[in-house]
């Protein structure tokens, strides 16, 4: 009897000790700065000029580096995971044996607003942890490294506003887990990769303000997770990539300021299920009419169209977007009159301007922007003639008044009428 009470209470015990080893297996435990990631720490805030460039970011050796502004560290093992330095004025490059390329399980890397000048350094491909890197808003040059496509965990790549040139790697195609990719406002140049094709998970995309050529690719609904598309201030030629309104995600597409052309076609295509809100093909050749399918896009609220050959009739349809707020057709062909509608009335009045067949501007412009056709001799002496009869028929002490105004009204108006605005100005973009 005794024995068997032995053996209970030895089986309590053996059941707690063994709860205890794994909750404490299984509870993170708060590791101090490893002593090699301090290290690395320390000897990458040294190579930039002086050390009071980290004046806001206080590393001191003595200290936890895990606890360093700007330095986060994993939980269980405390190695250093993220490195956020934006805004801080380094003033230098990255050396190509940096002690940063260290710290092997960095994950998030943050030098935007950094003053980094120089190349990008292919040893940056050794950090194949990263999932985030920023390093846009540098002086950066040269060409990207084929090196980041090693980088097989990336989901957010942002280089823009540098003055990187070249080609984008080929190889930047393997990046197939990547979410974001922001390489705009650059100096890069050459064709869309075909090999872009792969990244099917991208969500937010932007390569505008490039030197970027050749077409788009004709299936671009492979992007099926897209809700950003900006290629805008390229030289982008062909057809409109009518493939795009197959994303059902899509939100923000603009295709401005490149050398599209020919009629917008959307035929066999649902427009209704998808999320547009803004949508951006100013500045190209598009020509043909504008399709009334366009108001199918219920949460337009950005259309922009001028500043290409759209001919025809402004689509009463469009009415219908009830959240359209900013839309411009300038400086196109069109004709006929501006249908009513809150959301044409509401317009600036340069939004319809230089398109001379449109009419029935007056409730958008007022009367007194409203072109009219030149008058012709015969006209202008017929209306001479009438306002001077105006004067002669008036009381004695106003005939002098009456014909001075008569004439200059009368001069005045053909002045007036017979210049046109030639500049649109955007106020809402």
């Amino acid at each position: 009897m005794i024995q068997s009470h032995c053996y209970c209470f030895s089986g309590i015990i053996i059941t707690i000790y063994c709860s205890l080893l794994i909750h404490a297996l299984a509870s993170p435990t708060l590791h101090f700065c490893r002593h090699d990631q301090r290290k690395a720490l320390l000897e990458f805030r040294d190579e930039f000029p002086t050390n009071d460039q980290f004046d806001s970011f206080p590393w001191n050796k003595s200290s936890d580096c895990c606890h360093w502004k700007g330095v986060t560290c994993d939980d269980r093992y405390g190695q250093v995971i993220s490195l956020d330095l934006s805004h801080t004025p380094l003033n230098s490059a990255l050396k190509t044996d940096s002690s940063l390329f260290r710290l092997h399980f960095l994950r998030h890397l943050n030098l935007r607003t950094s003053f980094l000048q120089g190349n990008i350094p292919s040893s940056l491909g050794n950090l194949s942890h990263l999932t985030i890197l920023d390093l846009s808003s540098n002086n950066l040059i040269g060409e990207i490294p084929t090196s980041i496509s090693y980088l097989n965990n990336l989901r957010e790549l942002k280089l823009l506003d540098n003055h990187l040139v070249g080609e984008v790697p080929v190889s930047m195609g393997n990046l197939n887990g990547l979410r974001v990719m922001n390489l705009g406002v650059n100096n890069l140049n050459g064709n869309f990769p075909i090999s872009f094709a792969n990244l099917t998970k991208l969500k937010y995309f932007d390569i505008e303000f490039n030197k970027f050529t050749s077409r788009l690719p004709s299936n671009m609904s492979r992007f099926h997770n897209l809700e950003f598309f900006a290629v805008s201030e390229n030289s982008f030629r062909g057809p409109f990539p009518k493939s795009l309104f197959s994303i059902p995600s899509l939100q923000f597409l603009d295709l401005g300021k490149n050398q599209f052309t020919g009629p917008i076609e959307l035929r066999n295509t649902s427009l209704s299920s998808i999320g547009l809100i803004y949508l951006d093909l100013s500045y190209n050749s598009f020509d043909g009419p504008i399709p009334e399918s366009i108001s199918e896009f219920i949460n337009l609220t950005y259309l922009y169209l001028d500043h290409n050959d759209f001919t025809g009739p402004i689509p009463r349809s469009l009415s219908k977007i009830v959240y359209l707020e900013n839309l411009y057709l300038s400086n196109n062909k069109l004709t006929g009159p501006v249908p009513g509608g809150t959301q044409f009335q509401s317009q600036n009045c340069s939004s319809f301007m230089n398109n001379p067949g449109l009419f029935n501007l007056q409730k958008v412009c007022g009367d007194k922007h409203i072109p009219e056709p030149p008058t012709s001799p015969q006209h202008e002496e017929e209306e001479k003639w009438f306002n001077w009869v105006a004067a002669a028929i008036a009381y004695v002490p106003g005939v002098f008044c009456g014909f001075v105004i008569g004439y200059i009204f009368t001069s005045d108006k053909r002045g007036w009428f017979g210049r046109r605005k030639l500049r649109v100005t955007r106020t809402a973009r």
